[in-house]
């Protein structure tokens, strides 16, 4: 069995990559590879993809990760999609995005795979919650200045110390069922 310290994670995000290291509590090597990005509504099909893609590339274990924000006044748009949005209108188009609407419900998704070549490992993780109407927070990344989970009493990610974010986001929900089904693994993740 693979120990997730024996893989490449492959990201372009630093902050992605800090982020992971934070939460399995092991450093983990980064690989930023020009993947071409794979389009699917379903988040696990893109992960598969994108595993499948950049072991082809390094014939090494590969560890990814991919991310939804599913709107549900929207029918779960822009999904795994909102990397798009994002480069295209930035964090606060998902605020604006939602104006006319009374449900500002969104599903923050998140999906860590592991493939060695022969056999994959998929953890996910999900948060419910609530898109804000105007950008709040300095800390984090991506969509945290507007996604607000219901257990964070009413702030959204960015308004959260990494500790606090990391110890419940989608992400490490994510990565830790990951970890819970590799017994051989050296990582213990942290609760």
């Amino acid at each position: 069995m693979t120990a997730l310290a024996e893989v490449v994670f492959v990201t372009s995000s630093a902050p992605k990559h800090r982020e992971a290291e934070a939460i399995l509590g092991i450093p983990l090597t980064r690989q930023p590879l020009d993947l071409v990005e794979p389009q699917s509504l379903n988040v696990i099909e893109v992960a598969r993809r994108k595993a499948l893609l950049a072991h082809s590339l390094l014939h090494k274990a590969v560890l990814v990760e991919d991310t939804s924000l599913e709107l549900r006044a929207l029918g779960g748009f822009p999904g795994p999609l909102v990397r798009w949005l994002l480069d295209a209108a930035g964090p606060e188009s998902l605020a604006r995005i939602l104006d006319g609407f009374a449900d500002r419900h969104a599903t923050a998704r998140c999906v860590a795979l592991l493939f060695d070549g022969s056999r994959e490992w998929i953890g996910e993780g999900t948060v419910e919650g609530s898109i804000v109407k105007v950008p709040r927070g300095t800390s984090g990344f991506g969509w945290d200045v507007v996604f607000a989970p219901a257990w964070g009493d009413g702030r959204t990610y960015a308004e959260m110390s990494p500790d606090e974010k990391n110890a419940r986001s989608h992400r490490a929900l994510a990565f830790r069922s990951l970890a819970r089904q590799l017994p051989g693994a050296s990582l213990t993740p942290r609760p």
